[in-house]
């Protein structure tokens, strides 16, 4: 049992190491599995550059290139401005504007209930409905959504009481082929 706490500790360690500290394990331990996945890599190459394959073998060799070349794959996106990493953080920024505009209608719910009303009214200085929800929506971004407000920031996001909402509505849109399928 020992053994096994102290192996997790030390994966983990290697874990937070790696991603903040750059920190690798030496060379002569990685040789085999470079070795291992440049070879994996080489032999599904045919069917990711195969533009006439089907997109769910094109998609299945894509994730063999990630898991074993995922040096070349963070290569590739840095050498085009990052399209993999943007993605990623629309793809966050998205879910994030989705679940924060779905506490609207919540805000109805808790104003519908005179002392939590008062309360709030306090805490955000205003009795007016639509003013005390736009406040509170405010409010949850900047306690609950670090990173969304963030990204608001960085893309010159209104992100103020009048038009929060109105960006979370923009924002929070689905990109085109997103909804899964039926079937899948």
């Amino acid at each position: 049992m020992l053994k096994f706490i102290l192996g997790v500790l030390f994966g983990a360690g290697l874990a937070v190491g790696y991603v903040k500290y750059n920190v690798e394990l030496p060379a002569f331990l990685q040789l085999t599995d470079k070795l291992r996945g440049s070879l994996v890599t080489s032999a599904t190459e045919t069917e990711l550059y195969d533009l006439n394959a089907d997109i769910a073998t094109r998609r299945r060799a894509l994730e063999i290139m990630f898991a074993n070349r995922p040096d070349h794959a963070v290569k590739v996106d840095a050498e085009y401005g990052h399209p993999f990493l943007e993605a990623l953080y629309r793809k966050k920024a998205t879910r994030q504007a989705r679940v924060l505009r779905s506490q609207w209608t919540a805000f109805d719910v808790a104003l519908g209930k005179p002392p939590l009303r008062k309360r709030l009214a306090e805490r955000h200085r205003t009795t007016d409905t639509l003013k005390l929800k736009q406040r509170m929506l405010v409010a949850a971004l900047n306690n609950n959504y670090p990173f969304l407000k963030s990204w608001l920031a960085s893309k010159g996001e209104a992100i103020g009481e009048a038009d929060l909402m109105a960006t979370l509505k923009r924002v929070g849109v689905l990109p085109v082929g997103a909804l899964p399928r039926s079937g899948r």
